[in-house]
């Protein structure tokens, strides 16, 4: 359900997810990053199957260009910060930007928490580098390569769990291969609007680094205490 909300600048009401995608078009046109580029919509209209299938791999890269439901993903993404139950369920598996998910992945005893565990650190970096880090306009390509595996590791395990592709699966592709890009479209928006979170309360830098001080304990008090009790019994 939209979460609604009302501007501290203007007073005027809205939801999350009409402002977010209102953000973060407006960044991808603005920025040159306009969505679609490249994509031919009808490269195989009309195709018999035999042709599709001699040429998958050219009809699965023309898929890929195809960003419309990116926009979307990334759109409900944003808007999720402002849910408080969205973030208590991602809290659970969120880790440090420097801990290796990959390690956590292997003692999971269940695939779909695992392409959770991925997807949800997928998404932490992506907001972290294109939002939120202090340093995010000179951090420049660090840590790109960790959140294109991340995602490509989540498409996979859905790919595991549903028997296949699937539109979600895509997506995550979709990141994977354009993770920089979006990045970037995300350090745009945030360089370019100074309101971009204006619904949110603003903290002061006194309040703002006892809770990161706060979360990074919480960070490292779970990665000591490894997985939640019950985790390897619970379906």
């Amino acid at each position: 359900m939209p979460v609604h909300f009302k501007h501290l600048d203007s007073g005027e009401i809205d939801t999350t997810e009409s402002f977010f995608s209102n953000q973060f078009l407006r960044s991808r046109i603005n920025s040159g990053a306009e969505s679609n580029e490249g994509y031919d919509p009808i490269l195989a209209e009309g195709r018999n199957d035999e042709w599709c299938e001699q040429h998958w791999k050219d009809v699965k890269a023309n898929e890929l260009k195809y960003d419309e439901d990116v926009n979307q993903y990334i759109t409900l993404t944003l808007a999720d910060l402002a849910n408080p139950k969205s973030l208590a369920f991602t809290n659970q598996y969120t880790v440090g930007i420097d801990d290796d998910v990959g390690q956590i992945a292997v003692t999971l005893p269940e695939q779909i928490k695992t392409y959770f565990l991925y997807k949800i650190n997928a998404d932490f970096l992506l907001l972290n580098l294109g939002l939120f880090r202090p340093d995010t306009n000179i951090l420049g390509e660090a840590y790109f390569d960790k959140g294109e595996s991340y995602y490509f590791s989540a498409a996979h395990n859905l790919k595991a769990v549903r028997g296949g592709r699937s539109g979600m699966s895509d997506v995550l592709e979709k990141l994977a291969g354009g993770f920089g890009k979006y990045v970037e479209i995300l350090r745009y928006m945030k360089n370019s609007a100074d309101n971009f979170l204006s619904f949110n309360f603003k903290f002061s830098k006194a309040e703002m680094h006892d809770l990161e001080a706060a979360l990074s304990k919480a960070a490292r008090e779970r990665k000591d205490s490894g997985p939640p009790r019950g985790e390897e019994t619970r379906g």
